[in-house]
């Protein structure tokens, strides 16, 4: 019976649920749509094995101080009053990774670039 319970519990306490990230990616994805930044056509993804990585791409070339004010929230980068880190936090994201159209990447959270370069977004 302890057997039994210890199982639940593990699969409880590792459980995701991608469902949920995939939703608020997709609800994030409206958001910039709706926002100054629907010319940059940014697109959220829940991505890696468990989905709980924010994928954010678009369609324009970033530098690195435009993805850390869009990832902080800091001035006119911010949505709804906030930054990819508030969002990705709230919705239970570890991990947060741009690309932009070049293809580079930057990565926030727990993941390296290399791991980045070939997520996997969840459908």
């Amino acid at each position: 019976m302890k057997i039994v319970a210890t199982l639940l519990l593990l699969s409880v306490l590792g459980c995701r649920n991608p469902d949920a990230h995939v939703s608020a990616a997709s609800t994030l994805t409206q958001r910039y749509s709706r926002s100054k930044f629907a010319p940059w056509n940014v697109r959220a993804s829940a991505a890696g094995r468990d989905c709980g990585v924010l994928l954010v791409e678009t369609s324009i070339i970033l530098d690195d101080s435009m993805v850390e004010a869009m990832h902080y929230g800091a001035g006119h980068y911010a949505v709804d009053g906030h930054g990819m880190q508030h969002f990705s936090r709230e919705s239970a994201f570890h991990g947060v990774v741009y690309r932009d159209q070049s293809k580079r990447v930057w990565t926030y959270g727990n993941l390296d670039a290399e791991e980045a370069k070939s997520i996997a977004v969840c459908r």
